[in-house]
Parts: C-alpha cells; structure tokens; sequence
C-alpha cells in the first residue's frame, strides 16, 4: 500500500474513526468521512474534535471492523488500554495520518436548529495497515452506526423526536441480537443503559 494513498471510491461517506490530540492525550470519536478530489473531507460542527484540529492541524483516521469501538467513541467509553503507542487503537486495521489544507465555515440549518459546520480538507501523509481484515457488510453493524449517528442529535431533539428515537432503538435490537455478535449486543446495551431503556 502507497504511504500516501488508499483505494476508497470517491465521494462516498465512510463511518470512520477520527484520533485528535488535546495535551498529547487522544481524543477519538467516529465522523463521517470522504474523499474528494484526492483529499480526505470531514463536516463537522462545533465539538472537542474540532477544536482540536484547530490547535493542531495534523490527526488520525482510523478504521475497524468492531461496532463495540465506535459505541464506546460515540459515549466517552475509550480509555487509555483501548490505545497503542502513537494514538493507535488497538483494534485498528488501517491509520491514516492527515495534514489540514484549509478549513471553510458556513451556516448549516437542519430539524435540530441552525448551527456553523466546518468543512476540513486533508491530504493523507501516512497509511499504515495493522492487520489483514476481509472487508464485509453486516445489518448489525449498521443498524449500531445509524443509533449512534441519531445519538450525537439527542440532546438537541424535543420530546417527540427523543421518543421516536427510543423506539427506534427497540425496534432495532431484533436485527442487532439475530445478526451480530457479542460486540454488537453490548454495543447495543451501551446505548440503551446511556438512555435508561429497560428490557
């Protein structure tokens, strides 16, 4: 694999994890993520991850096969034993290492309100394979993206979304329970203990 490239269509949004550092310690939260004209892109709206960039404009984008990771990213969960030297996490199977070209802020309004969202544009310097992993495609892991995707706009949800949003979650843990595994059902008890929904 070319240090400085990877083979991933373009313009396609990618569910990845996004490594940043505040004070040397890391910083990981999953983001969707695309390529576009040979540049990585990430939208994101005010959050640590941000500002973080801001400070430091080099970071890591790091893929995993395992649902568990994104869960415990989306809910603060990670510690320092999920990690590697240099910020890797330990269940990583490709790091990219990126360098900010510019960043673009623009109003961004949506069910949830009106908000500024950040366009970064990325040059990939490094790619590092950690393992051999053969890529698939699992109804359990996506039904567990799409919760946390819904999870980050909890807090700016009024009271019929929330609801929506809950049963959204129970409807869903057929699939997760029939189709996944262990990561994926205590990836699923995670979200629903963090919302109090009892079985």
């Amino acid at each position: 694999m070319n240090k400085s490239t990877i083979n991933l269509p373009e313009n396609t949004i990618y569910e990845v994890l996004v490594t940043t550092t505040n004070n040397r310690k890391p910083h990981t939260k999953p983001f969707g993520m695309k390529i576009q004209d040979k540049q990585v892109v990430l939208n994101l709206f005010p959050n640590k991850t941000l500002n973080n960039i801001k400070n430091n404009k080099e970071f890591l984008i790091q893929f995993t096969l395992n649902p568990l990771i994104y869960t415990e990213a989306s809910l603060n969960k990670l510690t320092s034993k999920d990690y590697q030297n240099n910020n890797i996490l330990k269940e990583a199977t490709v790091i990219l290492r990126l360098k900010v070209n510019k960043m673009v802020e623009q109003k961004n309004k949506d069910k949830y309100g009106e908000n500024i969202i950040t366009t970064i544009f990325s040059t990939i310097t490094d790619v590092k394979q950690e393992t051999m992993q053969v890529p698939t495609i699992n109804r359990a892991t996506t039904k567990i993206i799409e919760l946390l995707v819904d999870y980050t706009r909890y807090n700016y949800m009024d009271s019929n979304q929330k609801t929506s949003y809950i049963n959204k979650i129970i409807e869903s843990e057929n699939i997760i329970r029939k189709t996944g595994n262990k990561y994926h059902n205590e990836s699923l008890n995670l979200i629903k203990k963090e919302l109090n929904i009892e079985d």
